[in-house]
């Protein structure tokens, strides 16, 4: 996927205008500081060459990176449950005033005995969330969360904490809530522990995302709000280290191989009345 042809065209232009302004600017300074004319000739001829390459990466990057309009914030935090989202939810949502917020939570609040936070509660920060959003004119997307790969999750967690139902019996519990109270509050839901279940999502710690398993958290949050879409929007990725996605480029950012990072780079269709 590649930029738009008016960002391509503004970017290559606005290359070789600073490589035209550096080249000018050397060019004065070594008359002034190195008289020998050769010796200046060289240190000219080695500044181009640098800006040459500075312009192929720089073109490089372009092509890599496409994005669709969205401004996207990433306020992901490793280890963070429902209990800490909802304390900073005024600072890292409400304080930036987007249009919507995509919230993701639930590992750590079932699986992380650090942070383990009971299902009512769980539910009941929830539903603060949905509500606290709403009343400030945002609009929130819940999302169920993936299923783990048990025995590398076995390898840092006690498998006895998890009783007879085991991590993935627990995960299935708290998803079965979130659903019901997407369905209650009316919110819209990505199911991400639907589309989690194909091959290569889970990273090898078993919890974690592959750059594919984040590209297609991405693509399940974008599609639930892909028709209300303009490309002006402002969205705000709250969650765990799932949102933060630990062990990419990019990482906490909306930058390199994050999930908030790919939802930029996601096309928006075009609207049936559009023109």
């Amino acid at each position: 996927m590649t930029l738009p042809h008016g960002k391509c065209q503004r970017q290559r232009v606005y290359l070789e205008y600073t490589k035209n302004s550096v080249t000018i600017a050397a060019n004065i300074l070594m008359r002034i500081f190195i008289p020998n004319s050769k010796v200046r000739s060289f240190v000219v001829r080695q500044c181009i060459v640098c800006l040459a390459v500075l312009q192929i990466t720089l073109s490089g990057m372009a092509a890599e990176i496409t994005t669709n309009g969205l401004t996207v914030h990433n306020k992901g935090i490793g280890g963070n449950n429902t209990e800490q989202g909802r304390k900073r939810f005024e600072q890292h949502v409400v304080a930036i005033k987007p249009d919507y917020v995509f919230i993701y939570f639930g590992l750590n609040d079932a699986l992380n005995e650090k942070c383990f936070v009971s299902l009512e509660r769980f539910v009941e920060n929830l539903t603060w969330m949905v509500d606290h959003a709403r009343t400030n004119g945002i609009k929130p997307v819940l999302c169920t969360i993936h299923s783990v790969t048990e025995e590398p999750l076995f390898k840092r967690h006690k498998r006895e904490l998890y009783g007879s139902e085991g991590p993935n019996g627990k995960v299935a519990r708290y998803n079965t809530a979130i659903l019901s109270l997407a369905q209650t509050k009316k919110v819209p839901l990505a199911d991400f522990a639907k589309a989690a279940g194909q091959p290569g999502t889970v990273s090898a710690d078993g919890v974690h995302l592959t750059s594919s398993g984040y590209k297609l958290l991405a693509k399940t949050f974008f599609d639930v709000v892909a028709p209300e879409l303009k490309g002006n929007e402002v969205i705000v990725c709250l969650g765990d280290s799932i949102t933060y996605s630990s062990g990419m480029k990019g990482v906490g950012t909306a930058e390199g191989e994050t999930y908030p990072a790919f939802l930029r780079q996601i096309q928006i269709p075009p609207h049936k009345n559009s023109p």
